[in-house]
């Protein structure tokens, strides 16, 4: 049993190869040789070398082997620096740290293939390049330098002329056939193969233009186009009218300016159903504030034409509007019998003089803040506010509707006895009483209350 080597690389992989690099490395044998003539004769020998032993690596070690090969070579060790050439700054470094700068401003290797190239370690090889910069003023590597030698070498790459690379072939072997000639034939007769195709798709093509009835039947083609009329327009059933009052946002608030008014005196109103009933006149006959001209004289916006109205609201500034919206969805959260309560009382007031209206105004213009607060949600609730207010000033969102209707629907006796849970229960438990006492169901509520009371 014979021992199996791998084959050869095809002469034309080799020569592709060679080709590829031909230009870098002309200029770094010219460089580092220093040579015109010397440099040439290096390039020829590494290149034979190279294509007679390439088939022993793989095709991705093959540019540091081929420096390896070349930097090799007698010419390009000798020790002394040169002056002249295509890159003189660098020409005149000693010949190792040359050879470093050049196989990575000209050969273009990253630090690896060029440390093994020169058959160095990796810190070696930094070593070398740092050692070929000159220092600043500070003693640290002078940068500009390097630029301006990576430019230089550019330039240089780009002034050498294109020339055709002679890539040496490996030695004869009879074992194996010529496969790069084998390959070009291929490509020659393909490219004869692709020419006659070619030519046949462009006769075909051509006739059909030459063609009469070709010619035809790309006109008919081309112009057949069907034209139909549209069908007459269609009235629209409707208009957009930005003055049209049944498409205001607050249509629906605007249109009950008797609700309206009694919303915005709601707090003053609980008060008095409270706290000064005894000091208003008998009901009068006339229902209160009804939504005709008997608010009229009393609001702005509560005008016979809507119209009207709704253009006096649109003058308001929006925080008013939004105070007004927030008023009437106050009066809405009502119960029905305490809105009917404050319908009376509101006429009631409405019949005293001027005189006791501004002095009952200004007695609850005295309460403080958090009184004025509990007479928003109504007169039953605003009477026991002050002892359940801790409890309930400060609510989470989601949690002031289910709350509200919980102490609308409380007895007096559990509106007590969270008026002493207020007393006792620290701010920061005040937030799991609530949450605790909205999962109570209403049968069970008044028990669990007193059972907290007791804890």
């Amino acid at each position: 049993m014979t021992e199996s080597h791998p084959s050869p690389p095809p002469s034309a992989a080799v020569a592709a190869f060679l080709r590829g690099l031909d230009r870098r490395a002309r200029l770094l044998a010219l460089v580092q040789s220093g040579d015109a003539q010397a440099a040439p004769r290096a390039l020829d020998a590494a290149a034979r070398v190279f294509a007679s032993e390439a088939g022993q690596w793989p095709i991705a070690q093959w540019p540091r082997q081929y420096w390896r090969l070349l930097l090799s070579t007698p010419s390009m060790r000798q020790t002394g620096a040169v002056t002249a050439g295509p890159l003189p700054g660098i020409a005149r470094l000693p010949a190792q740290v040359r050879a470093a700068l050049l196989l990575h401003l000209v050969a273009a290797l990253d630090e690896a293939d060029a440390a093994a190239a020169l058959g160095i370690e990796v810190d070696a090889y930094q070593l070398r390049i740092r050692d070929a910069l000159p220092r600043d003023a500070l003693g640290q590597p002078d940068l500009d330098v390097w630029r301006a030698w990576r430019a230089a070498a550019q330039r240089a790459l780009d002034a050498l002329p294109e020339t055709a690379a002679a890539a040496p072939a490996p030695a004869p072997s009879t074992a194996q056939p010529d496969q790069g000639a084998d390959a070009a034939r291929h490509r020659r007769r393909m490219r004869w193969l692709w020419l006659g195709v070619a030519a046949c798709a462009f006769a075909l093509l051509a006739s059909f233009f030459l063609h009469q009835r070709g010619r035809e039947l790309l006109d008919s083609w081309r112009n057949h186009v069907q034209v139909e009329p549209l069908p007459p327009a269609v009235a629209p059933k409707a208009r957009f009218d930005p003055a049209d009052p049944a498409l205001h946002p607050d249509r629906a608030l605007l249109a009950e300016p008797g609700t309206l008014q009694l919303a915005r005196q709601l707090p003053l109103l609980a008060w008095l159903a409270t706290e000064a009933a005894d000091a208003l006149p008998p009901p009068p006959l006339a229902p209160a504030f009804p939504d005709t001209a008997s608010a009229a004289a009393v609001d702005p916006l509560a005008g016979s034409d809507l119209s009207e109205r709704i253009r006096a609201w649109d003058r308001l500034s929006p925080s008013q509007r939004a105070q007004q919206r927030g008023a009437l969805e106050e009066w809405q959260a009502l119960p029905a019998e305490e809105q009917a309560l404050l319908g009376r009382l509101a006429a009631r007031f409405a019949a005293l003089p001027s005189a006791e209206q501004l002095a009952l105004r200004e007695r609850y213009a005295s309460l403080s803040f958090d009184a004025h607060r509990g007479w928003h949600l109504g007169p039953r609730l605003g009477r026991d506010w002050p002892r359940i207010g801790a409890l309930f000033a400060y609510v989470e969102p989601g949690e002031r509707e289910a709350l509200l209707r919980l102490l609308r629907a409380a007895s007096a006796e559990e509106l007590d006895t969270l008026a002493r849970l207020a007393q006792i229960t620290p701010p920061e438990a005040r937030a799991a009483l609530r949450r605790e006492l909205l999962a109570q169901a209403p049968a069970q509520r008044a028990a669990w209350l007193q059972a907290r009371l007791q804890q």
